[in-house]
Formats: C-alpha cells, structure tokens, sequence
C-alpha cells in the first residue's frame, strides 16, 4: 500500500510540472506581443514547428492551407538557426504560430489552432 502512494504521489507530482511547463510557455507567448520581429518580413506568419512534434503534425495541413492566403514563413527549431530565432523572441515550445503585422508581433497562439482562427487576427 504505502509503495502504491509514493507511486501515486510521484505521478501527480509528473502531472503538475508538465502542468507547470504548458502554462508557462503559453505566458511567455502571450509575452511575445509588441516585439519587434522584421527578418522574414513586415507582414508575415511565422510558424515554430519540430518534426518531432505530434501536434505539428497535426498543425502541418493547417498552414500549408494558411500559405495559399498569406505569406508565412517556416521555422525549424530542430536545427541551429531556427532554434537560434525561436531562443531570441522567447519562443519556448512548438507548434507556435506568430502573426507579425508592421514588423510587430501582433498575435502568439501556443498549440494546433485552426487556420480561420489565425486568417482572423491576420486581417484584424
């Protein structure tokens, strides 16, 4: 029994960092509005993404949908120079899609969004 609530606890304890970990890198991409971002671009979406991110996966189609009505920009943390750019705006997990109006990050969405979701701050 008692091996069976260290177990437990030790599970629970899991859970509330990986709890931690999300909520804090969805607050450090809302922090990421007002930056200053203008090396792909004045107008532009850029998208954070890992090929060995499961939700990237998912959000792949999405922005390949989104290029066909906006200029976007594909950013591979995976590799020095994206993981370089990503470090610098404070870009800490993936997928993260960043819409730059007038060289400033306008909008951060952390996690698979849907493309009209994005298309709508675009055109805000």
């Amino acid at each position: 029994m008692e091996l069976l609530n260290i177990f437990l606890i030790a599970v629970a304890g899991v859970m509330l960092l990986m709890l931690s970990v999300q909520l804090f890198a969805r607050w450090r991409a809302k922090k990421l509005v007002g930056k200053e971002l203008t090396k792909f671009g004045r107008n532009v979406v850029v998208y954070f993404y890992s090929p060995n991110c499961g939700a990237c996966h998912r959000m792949n189609p999405v922005i390949d949908e989104l290029s066909k009505k906006v200029k976007v920009k594909k950013v591979d943390v995976s590799n020095r120079e994206g993981l370089q750019v990503a470090s610098q705006l404070g870009v800490l997990g993936t997928p993260t899609t960043v819409v730059v109006k007038d060289g400033k990050v306008k909008k951060a969405f952390l996690g698979f969004k849907k493309a009209e979701n994005i298309l709508q701050e675009v055109k805000a």
